[in-house]
């Protein structure tokens, strides 16, 4: 016994022979009713029980800038929202939020570090917060959907000939450090420094990564923000004439099809920005859909993409002065995007991705952010169908306005101004059961005219509900 014991290699046989014993009287044992059939069950339904989301401090002077939520769940109220800032005191801001279906809001206008809103019980349900900035004299108009934190991020943003600056924000809102690298796909391939490698943010820390020198020479550039440790929320600052700057929305991850929701209309350059991280070149198929259908215009076939690099496509002579929705379809990998310029860069936005609203499950989305002094305008795109989305204004006594119907054409793109009622309100997006899918993106404006300022950001759906993986007692379920 004692030679077996010495032996190592004994020794990992004795733990393989029982090992094997182990599972053999756990097959011998197992339920009747577990089969491998198990796993190919539909997964579960569970009602999401907390969220969190976090929103980058404002940008700019002498400007109004408010946080608004809205959670969907329509039972009984059991739950709290509360947002507090991003720090290891977390010090309380505005009060709390006890009631579903009514728009909660607090000023955040000399907010200096990332705001963290938590939410639990039915309040986190269908949660969606979004920060708008707005001026306090002159038209300016900024937009940014608050996001989860994650471990990875893409952004599509306009190069270095367009912008003042290019700022990257992020914010670690756990109680661990995490390890962030930042990888950047320009027109003439990658780009990166000492100071986008292994960038550390502390537990309750934020960092500001200025991107501008990486981007000079170039057109466009994809972001991409990952994390080697821990978990980050990131938010893009594209800055350029004190009213021309705004937020970039993430985009979806590299896919070889991707539908940009929401381009809004008015006249101007607007750009397609594609961008393929792989090591191989991809050619892109761009379709573009306004109100009157899709649009017939050579040059919108064969975009060459670069390997590891981005290239643009100008979207004027498929778009007008007319809203519109972008599908990009490649035989590679690719990460898109919109940047729209009104006025010489006076008037800035950007477009994303979108999942659609009305496949399978994720037929709603609440629109928390839009303020007193602004107008709201809803661009849908239906592709494959006729699509129908009913819109209906909330308000902070939880009290609904009048719903509006839009009907979406097949392979069209349709608009509704919303009327402003005087106080900040949300928007509840419902797309029927009986409706195809509908693309959708919202559009916040202050002022009009040529002096109008505009900001844009894709519709995401609100989640009250995630789904379960299904499970059963075999290896596969221990072991990946």
């Amino acid at each position: 016994m004692k030679l077996i014991v010495e032996s190592r290699f004994a020794l990992l046989g004795l733990v393989m022979v029982a090992l094997t014993a182990l599972f053999g009287v756990a097959f011998a044992t197992r339920s009747a009713g577990t089969d491998a059939g198990a796993l190919e069950r539909d997964p579960v339904a569970a009602q999401v029980e907390s969220a969190l989301r976090v929103c980058p401090p404002p940008q700019g002077d002498d400007r109004v800038s408010d946080i608004g939520a809205f959670t969907l769940s329509a039972k009984e109220d059991e739950g709290t929202l509360i947002a507090e800032e991003n720090t290891a005191a977390a010090a309380p801001v505005g009060g709390k939020g006890e009631k579903t279906g009514r728009l909660w809001s607090t000023d955040v206008g000399e907010a200096e570090r990332h705001t963290v809103v938590r939410a639990d019980g039915t309040l986190a349900a269908g949660l969606d917060v979004t920060q708008t900035t707005i001026g306090a004299d002159d038209p300016y108009a900024t937009m940014v959907r608050c996001t989860e934190p994650g471990v990875s991020t893409w952004f599509a943003a306009p190069g270095g000939d367009d912008l003042e600056e290019l700022r990257l924000l992020l914010a670690n809102v756990d109680d661990a450090a995490a390890t962030v690298n930042v990888d950047l796909y320009a027109t003439d391939g990658p780009a990166f420094s000492s100071d986008t490698r292994g960038i550390s943010v502390d537990a309750h820390g934020e960092a500001e990564v200025d991107l501008t020198e990486l981007i000079e020479s170039t057109g466009a550039v994809a972001v991409h923000v990952r994390t080697n440790a821990g978990r980050v929320a990131s938010s893009l600052f594209a800055e350029r004439t004190g009213a021309g700057s705004d937020w970039v929305p993430p985009t979806d991850r590299p896919a070889k099809k991707q539908v940009i929701a929401g381009v809004p209309k008015g006249k101007g350059v607007r750009r397609l920005i594609v961008a393929t991280p792989g090591d191989e070149p991809a050619t892109a198929d761009v379709k573009v859909y306004t109100p009157d259908g899709e649009a017939e215009l050579d040059g919108l076939e064969g975009l060459s993409v670069p390997p590891a690099a981005s290239a643009t496509l100008s979207l004027e002579g498929a778009l007008g002065k007319e809203p519109g929705t972008v599908v990009v379809e490649a035989d590679r990998p690719v990460v898109v995007g919109v940047a729209m310029d009104r006025s010489s860069g006076e008037d800035t936005a950007y477009a994303a991705t979108a999942p659609s609203l009305g496949s399978s499950a994720h037929n709603t989305a609440v629109l928390p952010g839009n303020p007193a002094d602004t107008a709201t305008e809803l661009v849908f795109g239906a592709l494959d169908g006729d699509a129908t989305a009913v819109i209906t204004p909330v308000f902070a006594d939880g009290e609904n306005g009048d719903p509006v119907k839009v009907e979406v054409p097949a392979g069209t793109t349709a608009t509704q101004e919303m009327e402003n009622p005087g106080e900040p309100y949300a928007l509840l997006v419902e797309v029927p059961d009986d409706s195809d899918p509908v693309y959708a993106g919202q559009v916040l404006t202050q002022g009009s005219g040529g002096g109008r300022a505009t900001a844009a950001h894709p519709v995401m759906p609100a989640l009250d509900q995630v789904a379960l993986p299904p499970v059963s007692d075999t290896l596969t379920s221990v072991v990946p």
